[in-house]
């Protein structure tokens, strides 16, 4: 049986206060509110999603997500989004069919009933979650801090809203960039993972801002690792490669010239019909050292440890790039 996507209302899950952190979340039609005594927090409830943000150390506020606000989703108009789908993409991530597969051999370690997954920024509901979705006895929570999607629970990485060992993979991809406290994030999604639970991420590296004001951070393959100092390291590489960090560049290049919109949705419409297919190249460029130093990105899996699973020494020795064979 194929992967079942829950909501907040399934029975497996306990949601925890965002806030406090003590108490737990009772839902109603319209509304949660917390069980703590002298918590007084309380979460709208839009179109039966829960929208569990601590407005105290988020940069929303549960105000804009009522109505169904786009929040880091912009309107681009139903003919402009078809069109932007049928061009080429700036970027391809030369891992993700393999990285997939080994996550649902993690997930497969674990009981039917424990085979838990979740998704921390589901986006535009675009993802297919590969062999994962296939994995006997699933379930898959996708989160996100947008309505725009397929989100059931709307939510900050930096509090996440549910119990200590609650999953057993987390995924994370295209993220990290765009929250303002990445290592609290990624130790919130330490907490919530059971012992031995898997967490797969992906974040750029060389990408221009997009999102707007929603785009933070960038990290080397060094510091991406760093960033998951207390996970046992399974897998790390490139994830979108050099041609992929190139078409990004040209198309920004010529982007940066003008803030017209429908000038700049010509501009990204002719660079991909033109360039997109460079990006067939990263499979080729991504087993290269040197790749290492030119990617758009990386991808991490990890499993959970008790302990800081890399020094702040054995950092100089983990880089791997053209320079290193010197």
């Amino acid at each position: 049986m194929a992967a079942r996507f829950i909501s907040a209302t399934d029975p497996s899950l306990r949601l925890q206060c965002p806030c406090c952190h003590a108490g737990h979340l009772t839902l109603s039609k319209g509304s949660a509110h917390c069980d703590q005594a002298g918590c007084t927090a309380r979460f709208p409830m839009i179109a039966q999603v829960p929208v569990l943000i601590n407005p105290a150390r988020s940069v929303f506020r549960l105000d804009d997500f009522s109505p169904r606000a786009a929040t880091t989703f912009k309107a681009t108009g139903t003919l402009a989004e078809r069109i932007g789908r049928m061009l080429p993409s700036p970027s391809r991530d030369v891992g993700r069919t393999n990285n997939y597969r080994r996550l649902a051999d993690e997930l497969r370690v674990f009981d039917p009933g424990q085979r838990t997954v979740l998704v921390v920024g589901s986006g535009d509901g675009s993802a297919a979650y590969l062999d994962v979705a296939a994995v006997e006895g699933a379930t898959i929570l996708e989160t996100d801090v947008s309505l725009a999607g397929n989100a059931r629970v709307v939510c900050d990485a930096s509090d996440l809203p549910f119990d200590d060992g609650s999953f057993s993979l987390v995924v994370c991809q295209a993220v990290l960039e765009h929250v303002l406290e990445p290592d609290r994030c990624v130790q919130e999604m330490h907490r919530v993972l059971r012992p031995g639970g898997a967490i797969y991420a992906t974040t750029p590296f060389m990408q221009q801002v997009h999102m707007g004001e929603f785009d933070f951070m960038r990290f080397t393959r060094s510091g991406h690792r760093w960033l998951f100092r207390n996970f046992d390291e399974l897998g790390s590489g490139v994830a979108t490669g050099p041609a992929s960090a190139l078409v990004w560049s040209v198309e920004y290049f010529l982007l940066s010239w003008t803030d017209r919109l429908w000038l700049r949705r010509c501009i990204k419409a002719l660079t991909r019909v033109a360039l997109g297919w460079m990006t067939l190249l990263d499979p080729v460029l991504a087993g290269r050292p040197a790749a290492l130093d030119a990617s758009g990105g990386f991808y991490f899996i990890g499993r959970r440890s008790e302990h800081q699973a890399i020094t702040a020494r054995e950092m100089i020795a983990y880089y791997l790039g053209a320079d290193a064979q010197k």
